[in-house]
């Protein structure tokens, strides 16, 4: 393209960035306004769900991990430690986790000692779960340590709301 065409070209350019510019929605800084507006969104229980879940992940996931556990894990060990001799069929259906992703986690609790599987002694295609005595003691540390967690959360909602909140909750996990 010549010098000529190029500064034409260059005008109609900045021509259309500027029209396009013009035609979108003027964007407003709040930085400095009031806080953003919730009020639909708090009206919702998922939403007020989906943000209680959230603060007890990040408190638990804080509080268990010096443990090196996550939930799930804790889940399991305490499942586990309740009913000796699980198979990992029982264990995947009460967490509502796919064999498939459940094993991987079984190995790693396995490989830190705290889990044994055992030949199924009814079922030769089948494993029994076991704690071993390094995973009941790191099970009981954690329970102390959850103890707290359910502690601030109860300082949160209040006995009377943290009694509620369970009731509540424990309505989802019935079968319809």
């Amino acid at each position: 393209m010549s010098d000529q065409k190029l500064r034409s070209a260059a005008p109609i350019a900045a021509r259309r960035q500027g029209a396009r510019a013009d035609t979108r929605p003027q964007q407003v800084d709040r930085a400095s306004e009031s806080p953003v507006s919730l009020k639909k969104l708090n009206g919702l229980a998922g939403y007020l769900i989906r943000q209680a879940q959230l603060w007890v992940f990040e408190d638990f996931n804080a509080t268990l991990g010096p443990l090196q556990l996550r939930p799930v894990h804790f889940s399991i060990l305490t499942i586990v430690a309740e009913n000796p001799g699980l198979s990992q069929m029982a264990l995947s259906q009460v967490l509502g986790v796919v064999r498939s992703a459940l094993v991987p986690m079984l190995d790693g609790l396995e490989s830190r000692g705290l889990l044994d599987r055992t030949p199924s002694k009814t079922d030769r295609r089948s494993h029994a779960l076991y704690l071993t005595s390094d995973g009941k003691a790191l099970l009981e540390r954690a329970e102390a340590l959850v103890q707290e967690h359910e502690k601030r959360l109860m300082k949160k909602v209040g006995a009377g709301g943290h009694k509620q909140l369970l009731q509540i909750l424990a309505a989802f996990g019935k079968q319809p």
